[in-house]
């Protein structure tokens, strides 16, 4: 697995991993080390079954790393869990979603848990997805789950977007569209990917 991030250092640091080690049986991550400045895009890069998604799970505090330290904005991503998950959005590489409820429904559920949450930008995302809010979660084809998924997660204009491979699957003009739109995202340069 390589780990891009332009050998650049900066003082505003969004993610830092050190000497991350995990091991499962069949597998071992180990002494995983790298720095994503703020601003930046960085991506993990790596056959499947390199460990991508398990750095992943560590950074979101969804696994515990055996060794090593994580930081998310300086802050350690366990002691301070909630407030660097409020700083995030996050899109893990399945999206499960509860079927019968709607698109807006699932807006109102995860809004409550951002006191960021910004309903109208939320309201311009799913129209520019053409995703109808009404629509059940369960209908929604793999593409449009996609999008739903980066709406909820950017919703409120999270500081830092974590995506477990967010275009897997998908067709070439799906796939523009929400690569085009992470390009709007990061256009402050305050954003890091």
């Amino acid at each position: 697995m390589t780990c891009l991030t332009g050998g650049l250092s900066v003082d505003n640091v969004a993610i830092q991993l050190s000497g991350v080690s995990k091991s499962y049986p069949g597998f071992e991550l180990e002494d995983v080390s790298f720095q994503l400045p703020g601003g930046y895009i960085m991506g993990l890069v790596g056959p499947n079954g390199a460990g991508k998604t398990t750095i992943i799970r560590i950074m979101m505090n969804l696994a515990r790393a055996d060794s090593g330290q994580v930081s998310i904005f300086g802050l350690d991503n366990v002691a301070h869990e909630n407030e660097v998950k409020r700083r995030i959005g996050y899109v893990p590489e399945h999206h499960n979603f509860y079927d019968e409820m709607t698109v807006g429904w699932m807006a109102r559920f995860v809004r409550q848990y951002y006191p960021s949450w910004d309903q109208s930008y939320f309201d311009a995302l799913a129209a520019r997805f053409g995703i109808d809010v009404n629509k059940k979660a369960g209908a929604l084809s793999k593409g449009n789950r996609s999008k739903l998924s980066l709406a909820l997660a950017m919703a409120h204009r999270p500081e830092l977007l974590i995506l477990d491979e967010p275009t897997s699957g998908l067709d070439p003009v799906v796939r523009r569209d929400l690569l085009a739109e992470l390009l709007d995202f990061m256009g402050d340069g305050e954003r890091s990917v």
